[in-house]
C-alpha cells in the first residue's frame, strides 16, 4: 500500500499556523482509480486543493473523513497499487 498525502508543492505558499481541511472525497473505498486521477479535494482560506492519484490502483482505505483538518504530512488514504 502507498499513502496518499497532499502534494507538498501545494503547501509552498501557507503560512505557518494556515490548516487545511478535507472538503469532499471523488472516489470511494474499493474503487479502482488511474494515476493522476482526482482523488479528492481539499480546502485552505479560500482555496481549493486537488488530490490526485499518484499512480493507478485501488483506493484500499481512506482515514481522514470530510471535514476533518489536514496538516503538513498527513496520511489522507492508503492506494494499493495495480
Amino acid at each position: 500500500m502507498h499513502a496518499v498525502v497532499l502534494d507538498p508543492r501545494l503547501w509552498e505558499s501557507v503560512e505557518a499556523g494556515d490548516q487545511a481541511w478535507l472538503h469532499r472525497w471523488v472516489v470511494s473505498e474499493g474503487e479502482q482509480v488511474s494515476a493522476g486521477q482526482l482523488l479528492a479535494q481539499a480546502r485552505l482560506l479560500h482555496q481549493t486543493l486537488d488530490i490526485t492519484a499518484p499512480h493507478a490502483g485501488v483506493m484500499e482505505q481512506i482515514l481522514v473523513g470530510q471535514g476533518e483538518p489536514i496538516g503538513h504530512s498527513a496520511v489522507l488514504a492508503y492506494l494499493v497499487p495495480l
